[in-house]
């Protein structure tokens, strides 16, 4: 259970973040780059974060499937370079692991998907089991866990289950999209049901049919202790006990916002599994979501908790990322 008393200087003891969802293999398309140029990256929305918060210290834990192939291969490797537990992520050789294309064009970008029949789609509740919780603070789902597939959908809410049953937060990013045909139904029975709730104002359109934070707070019930709503390069709200704290995005030159959502939702639930309050744990998360952005891709691109604590000193946000020489090739 998240509490707000932790001594946030150590991440030794600190409750586990525990995600469950799909990882995928990116590759990166750039039209200010010759047309051969392919870019690897990795990605998958709650794996993202699972990086993220590992990168702000926070011990991080996966459950997915990935297929016995090069790219479930390259996948295990980053996570395990990311410091995430990778115990429960099982190799399935009678799947593929699913990839997406990423195409950049000034500062934007589009997302092709070939996950159909991915491994990840093959998450089951089989695959949950009390020891998925152990040392668990939260259990992280999203939208797009519950959409892959049937099977994937009844793990997370089996996870989700024994979280509720355990004490253990029940953190969701709503992550609405379309083209998965999402159930909405089943989102916002999710969401209603979770103690954090993190949305885009893209999300919250399009799930509750408005962005205006009053409305969501209405139309989530009594559920969730903590909604944040972000905006893109506007920043993000956190609203919590009654009051709205928003916090506005530094400025930095854009090459890609791929990925920015995941970046400030592991920022934030780290922080939160820290002991940091809302409001503080929002400042910092906008802006690693904000530094996300300076670089192509999802995963590769997130900042260090240095960065993060260096930009909210003061000291400026366009300088260039801090890759290791195993995420720069």
């Amino acid at each position: 259970m998240i509490q707000d008393d932790t001594d946030p200087a150590s991440s030794e003891g600190t409750p586990v973040l525990v995600a469950v969802g799909e990882g995928l293999l990116e590759v990166g398309v750039r039209d200010d780059l010759p047309s051969d140029y392919l870019g690897r990256g990795f990605g998958g929305d709650v794996a993202n974060v699972a990086v993220m918060a590992a990168r702000m210290g926070i011990r991080a834990r996966l459950l997915t499937r990935l297929g016995a192939d090069t790219p479930g291969r390259l996948l295990l490797d980053f996570w395990r370079r990311a410091n995430l537990d990778v115990d429960r992520v099982a190799v399935d050789p009678s799947a593929p692991t699913g990839m997406y294309v990423n195409a950049v064009r000034h500062g934007g970008h589009t997302f092709g998907y070939y996950r159909s029949g991915s491994a990840a789609t093959r998450l089951s509740p089989a695959d949950v089991d009390g020891r998925l919780l152990d040392g668990a603070g939260a259990l992280h789902v999203s939208g797009i866990s519950l959409a892959i597939s049937s099977s994937a959908a009844l793990a997370a809410e089996r996870a989700a289950e024994l979280a509720r049953d355990s004490g253990v937060t029940v953190t969701f990013c709503v992550n609405h999209r379309l083209m998965l045909r999402p159930d909405t139904d089943r989102n916002l029975a999710f969401a209603r049901a979770a103690d954090i709730v993190i949305l885009s104002s893209e999300d919250a359109r399009a799930m509750l049919d408005t962005d205006h934070p009053d409305r969501i707070r209405s139309a989530l019930g009594e559920g969730p202790q903590e909604i944040v709503l972000t905006d893109g390069p506007a920043g993000a709200v956190v609203l919590t006990d009654g009051e709205i704290h928003r916090v506005v995005a530094p400025q930095v030159v854009v090459v890609d916002t791929a990925g920015a959502g995941d970046a400030l939702a592991g920022t934030y639930l780290a922080g939160r599994l820290a002991g940091t309050a809302p409001p503080d744990a929002l400042e910092s998360a906008v802006v690693a979501g904000a530094l996300s952005c300076r670089w192509p891709g999802c995963a590769r691109s997130y900042p260090t908790a240095e960065e993060v604590a260096r930009v909210r000193a003061g000291a400026s946000p366009d300088v260039e990322p801090q890759l290791s020489s195993s995420e720069s090739a």
